[in-house]
């Protein structure tokens, strides 16, 4: 059995009261049309079992049927009780699934228009701060609570899958994730109980104080000296986008092609990105940057370490990390303009350095659009002007770990996705979208074939909030492919 990936959006679009209205009136018709097929659909049902009992009626009819009697049998008519029946069960299952339809339609008007977004992503922000006050409160219940639901995630997610899985011991806790970084992050940055849910960047501070240690220990370890050099593929890699999802799959072969995951013969290496750019009709250019994530090589600019400087409160941190420092000097290399526009595509910690560059080099760039996933990016200082388009699964953990949500606006779209078994019924309103070369087991979410399931999921919706990110990020790439540059960074002492 295959795995696929539902969708919800957040953010994104901003409704007036007379649309939202519009929305909720045709969902709850929607809903009213279905209960009212549902009772007809019951009184089918209640028909069927009615006429099942006729034919014992009337066999005792015409044995009661005598000169003594009122019931003569030559005026009994046998009826086709069992053509009848046949015919009210089958006017019952077609009221019954039309019914079903007509509530996933109402439901799914809901979910595709993110109606209750705000409610939902409030019911979120409340349950991390009761999670981070009760985790300071109390620590030493709280990990044991957290181990033992830990623990039978895991027996039970091993035993309907028939073998250890060591996956489910995070997926148990998804819910939790966010609350449980908020209050380790209280911990760390110094805030403490109280004053820790006063702030929504806790993770940010505490990163920050790791960070002043960490960085300076790893720079002994791979060296300070940045050097960014321009390498010449052997085949394709990033081709021509038009689309976030033309994107996502060009970052996706980029970055499996420099971990070996895939093999495109691109001669291509880890600590890699790529500057493609794009003659507009008006004759100007734009720019898309698309970067993976963590390779953690030695000498990559893109190790473990400096995820934790990039999650910095400090804009400074943030740019002194190497992936961050690799971007900008590539993005200086490869020619682009403070006034030409720039999108740029990046997976987990690339879609952290693409908010940094947004949020600290605001001035330098013209950046119009992110996309992110499986990037923690909720609490980086990223300026209106630039919109903002995230995917995250649910239990991938890496985009939890900021321990906040999304903003939820009209420039920052958030689709979140949770991968389930495939139902194998392409007629359902909420069938999933199939994840591609997903394995029969369980396994971790925060591959970007995860994240490119969940996007078209959501896209599949007809979202209007999709829509609008979709067309602002076309308009950017609105021109001819020119060429792709691709950019190694190393470290060295």
């Amino acid at each position: 059995m295959s795995w696929q990936v539902t969708a919800r959006v957040s953010g994104g679009c901003k409704y007036s009261t007379e649309e939202t209205e519009a929305y909720l009136h045709a969902a709850k018709a929607l809903s009213h049309a279905a209960d009212e097929l549902n009772r007809t659909h019951d009184s089918f049902r209640a028909l069927s079992f009615q006429l099942s009992t006729y034919p014992y009626a009337s066999s005792a009819a015409a044995l009661l049927s005598g000169s003594n009697s009122y019931c003569n049998a030559a005026d009994h008519i046998e009826l086709p009780y069992d053509q009848l029946i046949e015919r009210c069960d089958s006017h019952a299952s077609a009221l019954g699934a039309m019914a079903a339809r007509l509530s996933e339609l109402s439901a799914l008007i809901i979910r595709a228009q993110s109606l209750y977004s705000q409610v939902d992503d409030a019911g979120r922000r409340a349950l991390n701060e009761l999670l981070q006050l009760t985790i300071t409160s109390f620590p030493k219940e709280s990990i044991l609570a957290g181990m033992a639901m830990s623990a039978l995630g895991y027996v039970m997610g091993s035993i309907n899958e028939g073998k250890s899985n060591p996956i489910y011991l995070l997926d148990s806790l998804d819910w939790a994730q966010e609350g449980i970084m908020g209050a380790a992050g209280a911990a760390l940055s110094g805030y403490g109980k109280v004053a820790g849910l006063l702030h929504a960047d806790e993770v940010n501070h505490a990163a920050g104080n790791i960070s002043k240690t960490s960085s300076h220990g790893y720079n002994l370890i791979q060296g300070n000296n940045l050097t960014v050099t321009r390498v010449r593929p052997k085949t394709e890699v990033v081709r021509e986008s038009h689309s976030v999802g033309e994107a996502m799959e060009d970052l996706r072969r980029l970055g499996e092609e420099r971990l070996g995951k895939a093999d495109l013969n691109s001669g291509l290496e880890y600590g890699t990105i790529a500057i493609s750019k794009y003659r507009r009709t008006d004759g100007t250019n734009s720019w898309l940057v698309t970067i993976p994530g963590t390779d953690g090589k030695r000498d990559s600019p893109f190790g473990w370490p400096q995820n934790v400087e990039l999650m910095s409160s400090d804009s400074k941190q943030r740019m002194e990390a190497d992936s961050a420092r690799m971007v900008q000097e590539a993005m200086k290399q490869a020619g682009i303009n403070s006034d030409e526009p720039v999108a740029l595509i990046g997976h987990s910690q690339g879609g952290i350095v693409a908010a940094t560059i947004a949020s600290d080099l605001k001035d330098d760039y013209d950046v119009k659009h992110v996309v992110t996933a499986g990037s923690p990016v909720a609490n980086h200082p990223i300026p209106d002007k630039t919109w903002v388009t995230s995917v995250e699964m649910d239990d991938e953990l890496v985009a939890a770990l900021d321990g906040a949500p999304n903003p939820n606006s009209e420039h920052w779209l958030t689709v979140r996705g949770t991968a389930s078994k495939s139902d194998n019924n392409p007629k359902s309103t909420f069938a999933g979208t199939p994840v591609i070369d997903a394995p029969d087991n369980k396994e971790i979410t925060h591959w970007l074939k995860y994240h490119q399931a969940a996007y078209q999921n959501a896209t599949d919706m007809g979202s209007s909030a999709m829509k609008t990110h979709e067309q602002h990020f076309d308009e950017i790439l609105d021109g001819d492919l020119q060429e792709v540059m691709y950019f190694e960074g190393r470290m060295s002492k």
